[in-house]
């Protein structure tokens, strides 16, 4: 028997089920192919160019527009493809915060919810191992932007994840009546293509703990790496809560006058 509190689900009907498992097994699958291909994408960047004065290494990376285009281009089209692989089994989330966005949107339990942000690290690792192994090197760590406060970085993730955040819940809107098949991953593909877009050069785009944790676990862990977290995972909530109890209603509403309005239309004809 299921539990929920306030309307938001704690517990599924059937929390050990080997649906689960499928469940599982698909976001770890599905996030692997995100680190795989969208950080293997950033590995065909212009290569970073290191300059020695004394005792004094500067490490920097020529980002020029052509190199933010087709990171933007790894993640927004290797998202987009994985959430259409699994989007009918886990929902294809590969994003904690995605994932408590949900459960923030009362679509998902917090039991879930943490599970399968335990299986997006896993997966997200195992995509950095078999990266190390094949190509050498983890490419796509996550660090702010020379210039940028940590404060700042933090504020850029949370409005690009809640941007995220949003998209997926409207998109998995059934009131909205989107036809099956491509809305959800196509729209979610352009959402991470455009962030990267603007967050590359400045945050490196995380938008997503999973991902970031993964990656820079190899390069290190260093002390802005909770805008990554914080940042990612306030958006989850204020977006899961905006979407349920603000914009969600709009369709209860127009689902309502609908109904209403098809009901006259039947008295007219009666008449």
């Amino acid at each position: 028997m299921g539990v929920e509190v306030l309307g938001f689900k704690i517990v599924d009907d059937n929390p050990l089920s080997l649906a689960l498992l499928r469940e599982i097994l698909a976001e770890i699958v599905g996030t692997f192919f995100l680190i795989f291909i969208g950080c293997g994408g950033v590995a065909g960047r212009p290569p970073t160019t290191t300059v020695t004065e004394g005792n004094v290494t500067t490490t920097t990376v020529e980002m020029t527009s052509a190199g933010v285009l087709q990171i933007a281009f790894a993640f927004g089209l290797g998202i987009g493809a994985t959430v259409h692989l699994f989007s009918d089994i886990s929902g294809g989330q590969y994003n904690p915060a995605v994932s408590f966005g949900l459960f923030f949107g009362r679509q998902l339990s917090i039991v879930k919810a943490i599970i399968f942000t335990v299986a997006q690290v896993i997966g997200g690792v195992l995509g950095c191992v078999v990266l190390m192994a094949l190509i050498g090197s983890v490419p796509g760590n996550v660090e702010i932007a020379p210039g940028i406060t940590g404060g700042a970085g933090l504020f850029l993730e949370f409005f690009g994840t809640l941007f995220l955040v949003l998209t997926v819940l409207a998109t998995t809107n059934g009131k909205r009546g989107h036809g099956a098949g491509y809305s959800q991953p196509l729209s979610i593909g352009i959402a991470i293509f455009v962030l990267h877009m603007f967050l590359v050069t400045k945050t490196g785009c995380g938008i997503n703990p999973a991902r970031s944790f993964a990656t820079n676990v190899f390069a290190g862990l260093k002390g802005e790496f909770y805008a990554y977290v914080v940042g990612p995972l306030l958006a989850s909530a204020v977006g899961g809560l905006l979407y349920t109890f603000l914009f969600d209603t709009h369709y209860k509403s127009s689902s309502h006058h609908r109904l209403q309005a098809d009901e006259e239309m039947d008295d007219m004809n009666k008449a």
